[in-house]
């Protein structure tokens, strides 16, 4: 606490820790912010390994500038201790939030998970792998945005990506099956890690659990997950789908991008259907090349005019009928159920940002994407946002809700300006009428200005700005001139000389001085009489100032 790194950075409180490095809350004092910083622990300092991977996590991430990754601000060393500052996220990690809410439901899960996988789309496309993918590593701000943090084991793609000497690295709870086997990674291992988050907060529990993080780790590599529908009732067999092929054991069977993850989650969005088994792919694979066996061997065997062959002939003209009716009764059926589904499925969409934009900018912006405008429209006072227009809304930006949702806005009235108290009638004390300006109502900042007067006591009230009773904002600036005391004058030095020290003192005290003494031998004035002044007698000076008194020591004039 108190600790300055870089000269600028000013540790407060610490606000988390891992395996390699303490965070704390700090301020950095040049820029007047506050941020997080990562300070490496003591016992890997003179670990040239752990200092490498430290200084890649920052490397890595500085590269990075996307709105749910956080932020890298700066690198640094101080004396023996290695820091990264980062942006300082206000909310909670996303294990905190599983532990008091989980399991979430299927648009909250899709909202979070999505940022995820856009942060990764982003990291991807420069080449940049996480590897340690897990709820610790993501935050989530108070307002629901997801912001990835915490790049300690990512390396860039283009470099080798094995494992150091063939350890494990990230959370084994998150542990693609490649990263267990010590294997090669690639941008699909952090979607399996995707997936593995996707199913916890969905069902409030991570798909393998063991007593020991060697048999959990070869769960990841041996076991299949079960399905979440089974886990937990409720979910759709479509999120099913996505979760299992994120969890494929194979990257070949695997999602290839973020991109593809992110196209699967918005068919789940928009009510289409996904279907995703690969067991029973290559079970359709293998009967067909039955079939077909069956088909060859079927015609090497019949022969035209064979009794079977004509049989067969005769129940072929049947049916083209029977096909014929199935069809239209297929039809009929799926017609019927597509009206149903038109007419009680209801899509969903993302809420706009309308803070800023007037009632009918908000109303065209709602109804482009397919929400309503509510009616019952508040007013509350704002210092940011002009007059009529909106301040705030029902449903923050971004949140994921049905088409044809009534959105309700609060509009500004502007600042809220009241009257401003009298404090110069009386001319109150400074501290009493800061109380007055406080009790009615004004937050601003309050300035004072001291000023020699010439009949006002010191520290009592002279003048205000704004004036009594003028119009103005609740947060605006105010500033009190207040009295320093008597204007002093200008005077003329008097003649003290050989006068004894106490009754010069007096007298030049009189004159509103600032006496100042000092001893000198001297013969020729007795002992405690002023030999002479700074300025000397007759000289102009000002009332206040300092003057100087030589007094004797002695040993006086000779008898």
């Amino acid at each position: 606490m108190g600790k300055m790194y870089g000269g600028r950075y000013e540790i407060g409180e610490k606000i988390g820790s891992g395996g390699m490095a303490i965070v704390y809350k700090a301020k950095d004092t040049l820029l007047n912010r506050t941020v997080a910083i990562k300070v490496l622990r003591e016992q890997f300092v003179s670990d040239e390994g752990f200092i490498r991977r430290f200084r890649r996590e920052a490397q890595s991430a500085a590269s990075l500038s996307h709105h749910n990754i956080v932020s890298i601000y700066d690198v640094g060393k101080d004396g023996e201790v290695d820091y990264i500052v980062m942006e300082y996220v206000k909310g909670q990690t996303l294990k905190e939030l599983i532990r008091s809410k989980a399991p979430f439901s299927t648009e909250r899960a899709i909202y979070i998970v999505r940022q995820i996988a856009e942060a990764l789309a982003h990291a991807h496309a420069n080449n940049i792998i996480h590897r340690d993918i897990k709820p610790q590593n993501i935050l989530v701000t108070i307002d629901g945005r997801a912001k990835v943090t915490d790049f300690g084991i990512a390396r860039a793609a283009s470099s080798a990506t094995l494992t150091h000497t063939g350890d494990i690295v990230g959370s084994v709870h998150y542990l693609s099956p490649e990263q267990a086997k010590g294997a090669q990674t690639n941008e699909q291992s952090d979607i399996y890690s995707l997936g593995i988050i996707l199913f916890e907060i969905i069902t409030g529990k991570v798909p393998y659990d063991g007593d020991t993080p060697i048999t959990i780790a070869l769960k990841h590599i041996q076991e299949e997950a079960q399905l979440p529908s089974t886990v937990l009732t409720g979910i759709s067999s479509e999120l099913d789908g996505v979760i299992m092929k994120a969890l494929a054991k194979s990257v070949q069977d695997r999602y290839k991008s973020a991109g593809e993850f992110l196209s699967d989650l918005d068919r789940i969005q928009s009510g289409q259907t996904i279907i995703w088994d690969r067991s029973m792919t290559e079970e359709a694979g293998n009967e067909t090349q039955i079939h077909k066996g069956l088909r060859q061997k079927i015609n090497g065997a019949k022969q035209p005019g064979d009794k079977e062959d004509t049989l067969h002939r005769k129940g072929k003209k049947k049916i083209p009928l029977i096909a014929l009716l199935a069809l239209i009764t297929i039809i009929l059926i799926g017609g019927t159920a597509s009206a149903l589904w038109n007419l009680f499925y209801v899509p969903e969409v993302y809420v706009p940002d309308l803070k800023g934009l007037t009632i009918e900018q908000a109303s065209i912006k709602l109804e482009k994407d397919g929400l309503i405008l509510g009616e019952n429209i508040e007013y509350d006072f704002s210092e940011e946002i002009d007059k009529d227009r909106i301040v705030s809304q029902s449903y923050p930006p971004d949140t994921l809700v049905k088409a044809g949702r009534i959105i309700e806005v609060t509009l500004s009235e502007g600042m809220e300006i009241i009257a401003f108290p009298n404090v110069t009638t009386t001319h109150p004390l400074a501290e009493n009428a800061i109380s007055t300006i406080k009790a009615a109502g004004f937050e601003g900042e309050i300035s004072i200005e001291t000023m020699l007067h010439p009949t006002i006591p010191e520290n009592r009230v002279i003048e205000q700005s704004p004036a009594p009773l003028a119009m103005w904002s609740k947060t605006g600036d105010i500033k009190l001139f207040v009295s320093g005391g008597e204007e002093l004058s200008m005077a003329v030095m008097p003649d003290v000389t050989g006068m004894p020290s106490k009754e010069a003192k007096i007298s030049l005290e009189a004159y509103k001085l600032v006496v100042r003494a000092e001893t000198e031998m001297s013969f020729l004035f007795p002992t405690d009489a002023v030999i002479e002044t700074v300025p000397a007698p007759g000289k102009p000076v000002k009332q206040g100032s300092e003057v100087l008194i030589v007094i004797s020591e002695g040993p006086g004039p000779v008898p």
